[in-house]
């Protein structure tokens, strides 16, 4: 792979902002200035042409389009401003995939740059944790308290996305190289151990959705009756052992087989009962704002008016957003924005099984799972990450990452 200087710096900056991503830094916003500007050295018309013509490039970058206008007719402009801000990586990456051209070989070093620093931020998270308790407080191994450098279900979904990585790709990259077999399966061992000390309900869940799925795909040739049952089997026994082992983590799942929908206090702010009565709230303020929506800038301050009108009192001293990123975007803008959401998410789920992509369909399933729960797209860490691997698994199919010289 012979590369000019400025082509190498091209490709450096996604290399470091994959290994920075897993730790929330603040140093991922100046890499991508560093990257547009690295950009314009590197532009051929040609790949810009093509690129501009490739129809992933225009669903993404529609998204950001549409919540630029959205902003404009928003009244809290400040809001709106911060909204367009936030998701610029929605025109930008698309930008930097779609009208450049990518080498197999650097997207194979992005994605163990990826799986690398998700490795190193777990050790960094574990000897935190370690080093707390020494002190007497236990508690950092739990929850928000452990997972520090990001929200915890978007590190738990990072940490799967890892593991796929791993399970996946790098036996064929790997294979001369026993000591990188060997010790991935070490870095897997730590993602999940890490997983559960991360202690997210939705990590949890997802983690159990998307590993029998992908033991499944990664041995589909040597399927049968006797085989899966094997492996549900085994997977009953490793969620019970792992209850036994961290009942800390499975005690929050609790909370979604006791909250009833009828007798909801309204002045709760527990993430799974305040979570339905914020979904509540939404539907009536989407049932009002169907076609244009409030405008991004003013979907925050629109629920909040809601709770305050309703008596949700935990939910407004909070001052939690949508905590759904369908509702978020539909509250915000309208039915045209949501559509465009569906497509993103749903659409490329789709896609995914349809071209057997099994890391675009692993993608897009912990996105949606995430954006059933969380207003994802309403900060960084879930913006980037969206954005870079929608782009990246759209950019490549699964056989040429296999397959990769």
């Amino acid at each position: 792979m012979n590369l000019t200087i400025k082509q190498r710096l091209f490709y450096f900056f996604p290399v470091l902002f994959c290994f920075c991503l897993p730790f929330g830094s603040l140093v991922l916003s100046g890499l991508v200035v560093l990257w547009t500007v690295s950009s314009f050295f590197n532009i051929e018309k040609e790949q810009l042409k093509k690129g501009i013509s490739n129809k992933n490039f225009w669903w993404i970058v529609s998204f950001f389009l549409f919540t630029a206008i959205s902003a404009l007719f928003s009244s809290n402009k400040s809001e709106g401003g911060f909204s367009v801000e936030v998701k610029m990586s929605f025109l930008l990456l698309p930008f930097f995939f779609f009208c450049f051209k990518w080498p197999i070989q650097i997207i194979k070093r992005c994605l163990v740059s990826f799986v690398s620093g998700c490795f190193f931020a777990c050790l960094a998270l574990i000897i935190r944790a370690f080093y707390y308790a020494s002190t007497g407080h236990t508690e950092y191994f739990f929850y928000t308290y452990f997972s520090d450098f990001i929200h915890a279900s978007y590190f738990a979904m990072y940490l799967i996305m890892a593991i796929a990585i791993i399970v996946l790709l790098y036996p064929n990259w790997f294979k001369e190289q026993k000591n990188v077999s060997y010790s991935s399966y070490f870095f897997i061992l730590v993602f999940i151990i890490t997983i559960f000390l991360c202690s997210s309900k939705l990590g949890i869940i997802s983690f159990f959705i998307s590993m029998p799925l992908l033991v499944l795909y990664k041995n589909r040739a040597l399927l049968n009756t006797k085989r899966v049952s094997i492996l549900i089997v085994a997977i009953m026994i490793f969620g019970f052992a792992s209850y036994k082992l961290a009942p800390q983590a499975f005690n929050r799942l609790t909370s979604l087989t006791t909250v009833s929908a009828t007798h909801l206090d309204k002045t709760s702010s527990e993430s799974t009962t305040v979570r339905i009565l914020i979904w509540e709230q939404c539907v009536q303020i989407i049932k009002e704002n169907f076609w244009l929506g409030t405008g991004v800038g003013d979907a925050n301050d629109a629920l909040y008016n809601s709770y305050k009108e309703n008596g949700l009192t935990g939910a407004y001293d909070h001052k939690f957003n949508a905590h759904n990123q369908y509702f978020q975007t539909f509250i915000g803008m309208g039915i045209v924005g949501f559509v465009i959401l569906i497509v993103l998410t749903f659409g490329y789920l789709i896609k995914g099984i349809v071209k057997k992509h099994f890391l675009l369909f692993l993608f897009s399933l912990l996105i949606v799972l995430n954006f059933f729960v969380e207003s994802m797209l309403q900060t960084s860490a879930g913006v980037l990450f969206f954005t870079f691997f929608f782009c990246l698994y759209n950019l490549v199919n699964e056989d040429e990452l296999l397959h990769e010289k």
